[in-house]
């Protein structure tokens, strides 16, 4: 007897995002459309000081950074900053559930990215409530994920 496996489609989407998403997203990356359009965003993000303000976190989309990324480099900054420690299945779930809520969006090399403190604060907050068969659910995704974020929504230097 065959035993069918079902999934949500929450836990598809979720699951899509992480392992397919992330590569659609990196091949849909909009290449600039010539030196001076990267030139002017390199520009402008080595002029901001602090990549973090009162409302938000912002970053500079560079080739190869998704949306999700940026999610997770402010859940991490958020964490270092607060001196709130998460694990990395919990930064998952965090960083997750801030793209579905933006909407997943496609990234355009230069693109100006906010995500507001008070969202990061919001799912940090709720990550932190996650139980160990939660995080033991959202653990299976952080496998081979890339959690060194210094580099995203950052000038590469020449």
């Amino acid at each position: 007897m065959k035993k069918i496996l079902t999934f949500s489609a929450s836990a598809f989407f979720a699951f899509a995002l992480l392992f397919g998403a992330t590569f659609v997203l990196q091949s849909h990356t909009v290449q600039a459309a010539d030196e001076e359009t990267s030139e002017l965003a390199t520009t402008e993000n080595q002029e901001q000081q602090s990549n973090s303000d009162d409302q938000g976190y912002n970053y500079v989309a560079q080739p190869s950074d998704t949306y999700s990324q940026m999610a997770r480099k402010a859940i991490q900054t958020y964490g270092i900053v607060n001196k709130v420690d998460l694990s990395q299945a919990q930064i998952i779930a965090a960083e997750t559930n801030l793209t579905l809520k933006a909407g997943s969006p496609y990234l355009i090399i230069g693109q100006k990215v906010e995500i507001n403190k008070e969202d990061v604060k919001n799912q940090v907050d709720a990550a932190k409530k996650l139980t160990d068969s939660q995080q033991a659910a959202w653990a299976m995704y952080a496998v081979g994920v890339n959690f060194n974020t210094d580099a995203v929504g950052q000038p590469q230097s020449n």
